[in-house]
């Protein structure tokens, strides 16, 4: 696969290495991303189960559609290549448009430009949608990941709402730090203080999501860029007007302790929201309290989890180590 203009360059030291690693392990998910991802683990005993926290006991899909139709936040939290997270997330807007609930969908896919772009056009089809979208270079692979999703909104006659920043505003703004940030943003932040529990908790999953070869003045900026992001995508899901807002985000986003509805409860305290994270199933766990401790904590952070299977990946930390070695090599 051929990728131009995927990596920039940047006087910034500080970055020089998170660019280089983010660069590497985009082009490799990228390349992979043309294949269709094969799921493994399907006959796991948990695949296709869906656990409520709260009562730490499984419910059936019918008792899920009752409690979607009675929130008024549904955020589905996704891993974006899991085309089974996507077709759960498809029955669960063909559900809100079979009970003729009044609904629109809000993406962490699809940024604050491409919002402005879409609103300029009549979309009568989702082809039609993708391309509008595609006319900012992206990473979301909307044609093979998204489609499905996509129609189901189009044919409930849902608007599509722009959640998220584009990475370029997202990084010019938060580059000066929390102090710099413009006064709405960093009045959105001071109201919704992390923990030091919750801030370390942050730190690891971006050092672990990036081979744990970060340092510590990078991690803290990009947790920054986090928090950013989900306090201005809270923001946009409440701008909403519609009866029900509906969420289509990685799960870190929608996580209850510390992702967008931390943000949400913030700005309209006392809302209904929802938090359904779809999980990937392991082959050495087999109960669904077993699956808290990779969130961090003790108890998983949705109020529902839907298991998956998980999708076969190849490991892309190990890939960029070798990459590193033979670029080593030939400099020598």
């Amino acid at each position: 696969m051929k990728i131009k203009n995927i990596c920039t360059a940047s006087g910034r030291a500080s970055y020089r290495h998170v660019l280089l690693l983010s660069c590497v392990l985009a082009i490799l998910t990228a390349c992979a991303s043309t294949r269709q991802a094969e799921l493994i683990l399907t006959d796991h005993p948990l695949v296709d189960r869906i656990w409520d926290v709260k009562k730490q006991t499984f419910i059936e899909r019918a008792e899920l559609s009752q409690k979607m139709l009675a929130s008024e936040y549904l955020l589905l939290g996704e891993r974006h290549d899991n085309m089974a997270h996507h077709q759960h997330q498809t029955w669960a807007i063909e559900q809100l448009h079979v009970a003729r609930k009044q609904a629109a969908v809000a993406f962490e896919m699809v940024d604050d430009r491409q919002g402005n772009l879409l609103a300029r056009h009549r979309i009568s089809s989702v082809e039609q949608m993708i391309a509008v979208l595609g006319q900012f270079k992206n990473h979301w692979y909307y044609e093979q990941r998204y489609k499905d999703l996509f129609s189901a909104v189009l044919a409930a006659g849902y608007a599509v709402v722009p959640a998220n920043l584009s990475r370029d505003r997202l990084k010019q703004i938060s580059k000066k730090g929390e102090d710099g940030l413009p006064g709405a943003y960093r009045k959105m932040l001071k109201q919704v203080s992390l923990s030091d529990r919750q801030m370390q908790s942050l730190l690891r999953e971006i050092k672990a999501s990036h081979c744990n070869m970060l340092g510590d003045k990078t991690a803290a900026k990009l947790a920054l860029s986090q928090r950013l992001r989900d306090a201005v995508m809270a923001h946009s899901l409440s701008k909403i007007r519609t009866p029900l807002k509906v969420f289509i985000a990685g799960a870190g986003h929608v996580r209850k302790d510390r992702g967008v509805p931390l943000y949400l409860a913030n700005i309209n305290k006392g809302a209904r929201v929802l938090s359904l994270g779809f999980s990937e199933v392991d082959a050495d766990k087999i109960h669904a309290t077993d699956y808290a401790r990779r969130w961090g904590g003790k108890q998983l952070p949705f109020d529902y989890v839907w298991f998956t299977p998980q999708v076969k990946r190849a490991d892309l930390c190990e890939q960029f180590k070798k990459h590193m070695q033979q670029k080593n090599k030939h400099v020598k």
